[in-house]
């Protein structure tokens, strides 16, 4: 009688698991149909919502596109700030009457000993290429006297361009320290910021990857 039940007992715990598992082959069943009919029409509705035909290589295009608008700023990528400053003759200077051209944007200051030692590899690049601008940019409101300036640049015979700055230009090129410079390629986007000093090698293997 005893073996009887447990015999009945088991077949009941068989019983279960087969229709168990039933179940969740048929639930399975259920989630996959749901799966196959939903997603095609999510991705057609995003492809309406975008206006794009998902036939197409619009979609490319659309991220080119986006990727093509260019910020002003300091970071790689972005258009550099233009400025209007005043040589050491007094003539206006604009940023952007060398575009075209490559740009070396360097911010000095007559009592920066780093400057010192960089300027003579800045004359140097200068005098040697002809596809490259050299802007200097004297922090002019670091120097205890303006005429700090032009001795500086007499005792060193530099010749490439300077400006005098204004606080304003440093904030917006967040100088902090000097010499800071920033590479510039010909379509006036910044392709790289250098803290420190650089030498005439640097510049010319920097320079060379630039278009």
């Amino acid at each position: 009688m005893l073996k009887k039940g447990l015999w009945v007992l088991l077949a009941l715990v068989f019983v279960f698991i087969i229709g168990d598992f039933v179940i969740g082959l048929n639930e399975e069943e259920t989630v996959r149909e749901q799966a196959s009919t939903t997603t095609p029409v999510e991705i057609e509705e995003s492809f309406e919502e975008d206006n794009i035909d998902p036939d197409t290589n619009d979609t490319d295009e659309s991220v080119a596109s986006q990727g093509s608008m260019m910020q002003y700023g300091i970071s790689p990528g972005n258009i550099a700030y233009d400025f209007e400053l005043q040589d050491m003759e007094g003539n206006i200077v604009q940023l952007s009457d060398f575009r075209g051209q490559k740009v070396f944007l360097n911010f000095w200051a007559s009592w920066c000993p780093p400057c010192r030692v960089e300027m003579p590899h800045l004359q140097e690049f200068y005098e040697e290429q002809v596809d490259v601008v050299v802007l200097g940019v004297n922090v002019t409101s670091s120097e205890s006297n303006i005429a700090n300036v032009a001795s500086f640049m007499d005792e060193l015979n530099l010749t490439f361009p300077n400006v005098y700055g204004t606080d304003d230009i440093a904030t917006l090129y967040s100088i902090e320290s000097l010499p800071t410079s920033y590479f510039i390629d010909s379509k006036g986007l910044i392709s790289e910021r250098v803290v420190g000093p650089v030498t005439k090698d640097i510049l010319q293997a920097r320079f060379s990857l630039i278009d």
